[in-house]
């Protein structure tokens, strides 16, 4: 086989089914030869843009878990996905992205449509590999999948020139034996020893939980553990779903759009347990306010996550799956009743308010709880980013892991739309929400056309606050309510979706919305549902920037 030959064989045995992207020149070969394979269930989703189709692929992968392949052509193709890159990277999210590459006899030449595409990329993944030998390409493509899951997962490329496609290979004798099991991990003594006296003599605990125990699959020891220990949990904008939103123990999201509550517990915890959370700081707020009266205990994958930003006095490297097990072991059967007396106090003084909405709009929070009657529990939201996300996250009902995807780290505007693309090619016959604000959708705007060819059936919901409200959000309350680049003409986003073929409403009332999202469940195919939200409205709560938990405006 041919190098391009044999990338699909080995990409098949893989268990591939779809791979995105844009075909190029540098990649034609791969292209051609997936075309020429018989019988194939590969399937190739072209997007309208390079950068659509890396997010196609991110969204793929957080619903399946497993990762994603993006094919790119070289030069503008590569830099046009770096961008994807990021957002894959920050989320710990597996994306294998094929670049095509100029020959390796006109590497450094300036040839068209050449960049050097693995030195862009290499401080935004997790490895990147320039296959220069036909010898190399299946032990490369094995190496950058295991790359991509393994450990912390995360964004892989493999760069491969023209010539080195068009080459015969050696003989492949297909996928290696699984490996032996790993043996048995185990933690200092010491270290269990000083968790155990932790979890003993705690009387304020906070369980703290963030998006490894979805990459994990350990949302069901999350949940023994805070039964067992009797402990509230707080998770991240990533860690939504990893713990059931209606659970009497969930306290929601914390950090800077937290529940006032969730961020309360967090500065009067005596004891936090950090699974699969990095302490990002728009969780953390002000560094050296953060937690005061805390011991920390923090478990996480990723090494370089340990004592970074905050000094645990118990860390402890290792996957969740083999971690919680053993935990679980040492926390106690117990109760907290006084606390919890304190955080329902919170609850009750404190809830999210909705505040009432301009005739001809309907408030944002509104349009989440009209749509958590319309939301079943294995539909997947996405979101674009943005105030929209926010609400979302603050709002919208997720029980399960894998079952909310936006962009967390990168804060990636037009990473939405196409992500919602791609999860609905994992997703069968579970349904796909977009969530999105009049600026994010714009960002990707052309994936319209791919939404009609492929007859992808998501539902795309704009709030149209005719701008970038995030940003108009943080003019209003900290640059003197001077705005600038911020207020949009927008197009008639309905007209515009029935121009492709895609059914299209608009609505500015809750009872329109309810009507409309119930006419919506009965077509089969995508839907654009435009709906009108106040243009001054903001999120709240929040916490300013570098401010520390404590300091929440409440609007």
């Amino acid at each position: 086989m041919t190098g391009a030959e044999l990338t699909w064989e080995v990409l098949s045995r893989l268990g591939t089914t779809v791979v995105f992207g844009v075909p190029g020149g540098a990649i034609l070969p791969l292209v051609d030869a997936l075309a020429t394979r018989q019988n194939d269930a590969i399937e190739f989703v072209v997007s309208r843009h390079e950068a659509a189709s890396i997010h196609a692929a991110d969204g793929y992968a957080r619903v399946t878990g497993k990762p994603a392949i993006v094919l790119a052509t070289s030069g503008p193709g590569g830099t046009n996905v770096i961008t994807g890159l990021v957002t894959a990277m920050t989320d710990s999210v597996p994306v294998v992205l094929i670049l095509g590459q100029v020959p390796t006899t006109l590497i450094g030449t300036d040839a068209f449509q050449e960049a050097d595409l693995f030195s862009m990329t290499m401080p935004v993944v997790k490895h990147s590999w320039r296959i220069t030998d036909p010898q190399e390409v299946a032990d490369v493509l094995l190496q950058a999948w295991e790359t991509a899951r393994s450990g912390r997962p995360g964004p892989v490329v493999v760069e491969f020139p023209k010539n080195i496609q068009f080459m015969e290979c050696p003989e492949w004798k297909g996928l290696p034996a699984k490996d032996a099991p790993e043996s048995e991990w185990e933690e200092k003594p010491i270290t269990w020893a000083r968790a155990k006296s932790y979890l003993r003599s705690a009387s304020r605990p906070l369980l703290y939980v963030g998006g490894g125990v979805v990459s994990s699959g350990t949302q069901d020891y999350v949940m023994q553990f805070a039964e067992t220990y009797d402990c509230p949990v707080a998770h991240t904008l990533m860690g939504i779903g990893a713990f059931p939103s209606t659970h009497p123990k969930a306290l929601g999201m914390l950090g800077m759009h937290g529940t006032w509550y969730a961020n309360n517990a967090m500065q009067h915890a005596d004891l936090v347990i950090a699974l699969g959370a990095r302490f990002d700081d728009r969780v953390t707020g002000k560094l050296d306010e953060f937690a005061p009266n805390a011991r920390i205990i923090h478990v996480d994958v990723d090494a370089a996550e340990l004592s970074k930003l905050v000094r645990p006095n118990v860390a402890i490297h290792g996957d969740l799956r083999r971690v919680l097990p053993k935990m679980l072991k040492i926390v106690p059967n117990t109760t907290h009743s006084e606390w919890w007396d304190t955080i329902n106090q919170w609850k009750a003084s404190h809830p999210l308010r909705i505040n009432p909405a301009p005739e001809g709009t309907i408030a944002s929070p509104a349009v989440m709880q009209v749509i958590n009657r319309h939301l079943r529990p294995d539909d997947i939201v996405v979101t674009e980013v943005g105030q929209h996300q926010m609400w979302g996250a603050l709002f919208l009902r997720r029980e399960k892991p894998r079952t909310f995807l936006t962009s967390g780290g990168a804060g990636t505007m037009g990473y939405g739309f196409p992500a919602a693309m791609g999860a609905q090619f994992a997703a069968g016959n579970n349904r796909v929400i977009l969530i999105a604000g009049d600026g994010s959708f714009q960002m990707n705007l052309q994936e319209l056309a791919t939404v009609a060819q492929y007859n992808i059936p998501i539902w795309m919901i704009v709030l149209n606050n005719e701008g970038h409200g995030m940003v108009r959000q943080w003019q209003d309350l900290f640059h003197g309510k001077r705005r600038i680049g911020v207020d949009l003409v927008n197009p008639d986003f309905v007209r515009l979706a029935e121009s492709f073929g895609i059914h299209g409403f608009s609505v500015n009332s809750e009872e329109a919305l309810d009507e409309a999202l119930r006419i919506m469940e009965s077509i089969n195919g995508p839907v654009l549902l435009e709906v009108m939200v106040p243009k001054d409205e903001h999120v709240f709560p929040m916490v300013p920037a570098g401010q520390p938990l404590s300091m929440v405006l409440e609007g």
